[in-house]
């Protein structure tokens, strides 16, 4: 007598498919409407700032208005163009494909931008060639990972994405890891011994390490999830939100800047100076004034980032 045949696996269900794509268009648009409260804030109060800094802002804005529109879109053909059909459950969405790409056109740059800064505090080039090197990485799993979601159309092949979005994903967090501890040892031994001054740095301090700590959890837990459940598409609720994250971690950090203190003598900052400053040229202030704009760290503008 012969042995019965198993069953056959039960089909996927659409909340199992499609609940982790809206739930991680949903996180991406609601960190958008802070992205835009944050960058008016920002215009509004750092009038004075670089220009090149300011135009940098707007582009991240610009990049992340376009990021949020096309996941809307993304996930309107499934939901809503395809509904009734059973295309989504076997079809990845035809804009997906481009997630990867349009999360790395804001992570690299700011990204980059962090290195930058991180090289001015420390006055050497090891931490920011690793931060850039890991970056480039990400950037480079990114469009291997557009590349092959392209080619594999379904979820049948999902697998295939496997080593290109771990290759992105791994090298992001990796690159997060090390901004996050560099600008905490770097700020962190920025001390004056006067209080309103320290309260300035470690507010600065708490809100850099408080926003890379977050986008840290989501990069593990996007990693996470994409190798402990390879079959499933719980990774993009993480995932769809990783570029506002970004961006909203930098521009928080810049609007950081306000209600500092400051001394009467106008000075470089540690964090966003255009010239590295060393121990030497450090002066002690002669006095400190509550002003909105400005923190000066021994004679170290702490919060007037862009000067």
């Amino acid at each position: 007598m012969s042995s019965p045949i198993p069953a056959a696996p039960a089909p996927p269900s659409p909340e199992d498919i499609l609940g982790p794509y809206y739930i991680g268009v949903v996180l991406n648009t609601f960190l958008y409407g802070i992205l835009v409260l944050q960058t008016i804030t920002y215009y509004q109060n750092y009038k004075r700032d670089r220009r090149w800094l300011r135009l940098f802002i707007l582009y991240i804005f610009i990049a992340e208005t376009v990021n949020t529109a096309v996941s809307v879109a993304m996930i309107y053909q499934p939901l809503i163009s395809q509904f009734g059909t059973i295309k989504p459950m076997f079809l990845f969405p035809s804009l997906l494909p481009g997630q990867p790409i349009m999360e790395t056109a804001v992570s690299v740059p700011v990204q980059f931008f962090y290195a930058w800064r991180i090289r001015i505090i420390l006055q050497n080039w090891i931490a920011p060639v690793f931060i850039c090197l890991t970056s480039l990485a990400a950037l480079g799993g990114a469009w291997w990972t557009s590349f092959v979601v392209q080619n594999a159309i379904n979820y049948l092949h999902k697998s295939d994405i496997d080593h290109p979005a771990l290759v992105w994903s791994v090298s992001s967090a990796a690159c997060d890891v090390l901004i996050t501890v560099c600008l905490f040892f770097s700020l962190r031994g920025r001390k004056t011994g006067i209080k309103n001054t320290d309260d300035a740095v470690n507010r600065i301090v708490r809100t850099t390490v408080q926003t890379g700590a977050l986008t840290m959890c989501f990069t593990a837990l996007n990693v996470g999830l994409f190798v402990g459940l390879p079959n499933s598409t719980l990774s993009f609720v993480f995932d769809f939100a990783l570029p506002k994250l970004y961006s909203n971690a930098l521009v928080s950090t810049l609007n950081a800047r306000s209600g500092a203190v400051t001394t009467e003598q106008p000075q470089r900052n540690v964090l966003f100076s255009t010239h590295a400053t060393s121990s030497q040229h450090i002066v002690a202030p002669t006095s400190v004034v509550i002003n909105k704009t400005y923190v000066r760290l021994y004679g170290l503008d702490v919060s007037k980032l862009a000067d």
